[in-house]
């Protein structure tokens, strides 16, 4: 995580934007934040908007109100109409730019498979406390890999590229880091936006087993099959732990 910035403890607020890739945990971080008596986190707004219908909902959705003091939303660039429009809103409202980040590309792949099953099953995104079924396992297709690695590279890339050209504050927040001290992520992120800190609970659970070789049976003979194309580097990882 990088702190270009002494971040404020007290009760003053700071707007924000979330920046990520699906499956990233944005949905854990918003559910998290939303916690906060002085937070209001929102979801993906800016879905299905044009560059006008933007305009006109990103300064509302990052002016602080009543007794919330940090106002911001969650946003893939793919929704982003109008990437100009949205950095400048950004520094007009002097917005802190929450950038999730997932280097590890196969887990990130998978995890974009699970989800797509899951939300085919129950209608949702994403596992929760209260409606924790997951969606069930089954061989995964070369073919089905292949677009996943694909489509994840590409909002990826877009993704990084954004935060990459701001040129105030970013947050950045690494998956593996969530798992490893949730607590802990919560907190900096808190700061981050100038409120008090205090325990958070999120009602997002994660969807998909942390160890790659029990949800990849077949993970040796995956590697041999993607061993000549460009995502054979993706297989680099620790098989039982996210780092």
């Amino acid at each position: 995580m990088r702190w270009p910035f002494t971040s404020a403890t007290g009760g003053v607020g700071r707007p924000f934007v979330i920046v990520f890739p699906g499956r990233t945990g944005s949905s854990w971080l918003v559910s998290a934040l939303d916690d906060h008596p002085a937070i209001e986190a929102r979801g993906e707004i800016l879905v299905r908007r044009d560059a006008r219908e933007q305009a006109d909902l990103i300064p509302g959705a990052l002016a602080a109100r009543g007794r919330i003091r940090a106002r911001g939303f969650k946003t893939k660039m793919k929704d982003v109409a109008d990437p100009d429009l949205l950095r400048t809103a950004i520094h007009a409202a002097d917005a802190v730019v929450v950038h999730m980040r997932r280097p590890d590309r196969l887990r990130l792949a998978l995890s974009r498979i699970n989800a797509r099953r899951l939300h085919a099953e129950t209608g949702r995104w994403n596992r929760t406390e209260s409606a924790s079924h997951a969606a069930r396992g089954g061989p995964i297709a070369f073919d089905e890999w292949h677009a996943a690695l694909v489509a994840c590279g590409e909002e990826v890339d877009r993704v990084d590229a954004f935060a990459a050209s701001m040129a105030g504050e970013v947050v950045e927040v690494r998956y593996a880091e969530i798992l490893r001290d949730p607590a802990g992520v919560l907190e900096a992120v808190q700061r981050a936006v100038g409120v008090a800190p205090r325990p958070l609970r999120s009602q997002v659970v994660k969807n998909t087993d942390e160890d790659l070789r029990t949800v990849i049976p077949d993970f040796d003979d995956l590697r041999a099959r993607f061993a000549d194309t460009p995502f054979a580097t993706v297989f680099d990882v620790d098989p039982v732990r996210e780092t």
